[in-house]
């Protein structure tokens, strides 16, 4: 294996130490000093706002001077600052009030700016370091290792919160917002230590409007796009309030929760791995991301109707984590393909975007289905809003399948 290869690998494994604990422990914090959830999905909507106006400048000015390693190390030491100031604000202050809800609101945004970005320069890479016929190997194994990393630090830092322990004045979740950003510096060191290939510091034109009309243009892309966001709009909206929609519809405690985290993440683990292994079989990587879809949208339906028995929401997570590994891992592998070899970062960025479009129509569709259902109490409301969130992973591959019946059509 190249050790291009590896460091790649390594920097989507360490940096899951810093945003698994977002994920799942922010909104817990939220809900515990009694604030509403409302708060991470404006905020996270108002992230994918900014990514949507810097993103495609940034990509096209990593595509003319190679500097894509140099925007993830920038963005890195962003993220930690951000996750340190968080874990200080939650821990001192018993109470949020509006100000300091504002306060947080900010460092989740620059956290999310800053992670979400860093993404754009990173899978702009798969081309350069992956051929046709090992991409999707690489791939669903660097997204197999970024899941491996929530994993391990879900198993590390789960017994940490629920202890006595204080280190540097911080205990129980803010605790792990120290020990995740601190462990995702260190170990991405070695990739973030490399050179750019290239640096040409001329500077660039880029025009937002031919940038549009460009992706406009290409009939493929465009169908592929539509059909990625709504997948995504769905899987990445379902993550965003997994950890309370566990909590509230089947009462996990914390370590419940981890435990429950911990499955899905190990059996996405399976499903980058699986990711080539599938598309060989179906002779088709396109073909193999339609049928994940399909699978991820069985999912939600599962998840909509299962009963209150802990074996069988395990047994849930496992088969949405695998179809999680299958989609965002052969997702990436075909839009690489099809989209133009020297404007990797250029594409990559709107991809990114409308990757975390749930960011902003997820979250505002689940809370119109909140209120939609109000009068049928809170378990119907959660179980009617994933119900919804398969029939967008429905939307999802009936234009993933139109974006491959444009290039039969070419």
């Amino acid at each position: 294996m190249k050790k291009i290869v590896r460091l790649w690998y390594l920097y989507d494994f360490a940096n899951s130490f810093a945003s698994v604990v977002l994920l799942f422990y922010y909104p817990l914090i939220l809900s515990e000093k009694g604030a509403s959830n409302n708060w991470i999905g404006i905020s996270a909507s108002i992230a994918t706002g900014i990514l949507l106006v810097v993103l495609p400048y940034l990509g096209a000015y990593s595509d003319r001077t190679g500097r894509r390693i140099y925007f993830i190390r920038l963005a890195s030491v962003l993220m930690l600052l951000a996750i340190l100031m968080m874990a200080y604000l939650t821990q001192k202050l018993p109470v949020f009030s509006t100000l300091t809800l504002i306060i947080l609101s900010g460092l989740y945004i620059i956290f999310q700016v800053c992670f979400q970005g860093s993404y754009v320069f990173y899978s702009a890479m798969l081309r350069s370091i992956a051929n046709v016929e090992n991409n999707a190997k690489i791939s669903g194994r660097g997204l197999s290792f970024g899941q491996l990393g929530n994993v391990i630090a879900l198993g590390i830092l789960g017994p940490i919160i629920g202890s006595s322990l204080i280190i540097l004045g911080l205990s129980g979740k803010p605790l792990s917002f120290l020990i995740g950003g601190v462990m995702f510096i260190f170990i991405s060191l070695p990739f973030l230590k490399q050179k750019d290939s290239k640096s040409n510091l001329e500077p660039i034109r880029f025009s937002y409007k031919y940038f549009l009309k460009q992706i406009m243009s290409e009939k493929r892309i465009r169908l592929f796009i539509i059909g990625y966001a709504l997948l995504s709009d769905a899987i990445l909206t379902f993550q965003l309030y997994l950890a309370i929609y566990v909590r509230r519809v089947f009462n996990f405690s914390d370590q419940m929760i981890a435990y429950f985290a911990m499955t899905g993440l190990f059996f996405t683990v399976l499903g980058g791995f699986m990711a080539q292994g599938l598309s060989n079989k179906l002779k088709s990587k396109e073909k193999a991301l339609r049928v994940s879809s399909l699978l991820y949208a069985s999912c939600f339906a599962l998840c909509a109707t299962m009963p209150q028995i802990p074996v069988v929401v395990f047994a849930a997570i496992a088969l949405c984590g695998t179809s999680y590994g299958l989609v965002f891992s052969l997702a990436r592998t075909v839009y690489s393909e099809i989209s133009p070899a020297d404007k990797q970062g250029e594409f990559f960025s709107i991809f990114t975007v409308f990757e975390r479009a749930a960011s902003v129509v997820g979250p505002l569709i689940w809370l119109l289905t909140f209120y939609l259902l109000k009068s049928f109490g809170e378990n119907i409301q959660y179980r009617g809003a994933i119900i919804l969130l398969a029939l967008i992973c429905l939307g999802g591959f009936y234009y993933l399948k139109k974006s491959n019946q444009a290039a039969l059509d070419l």
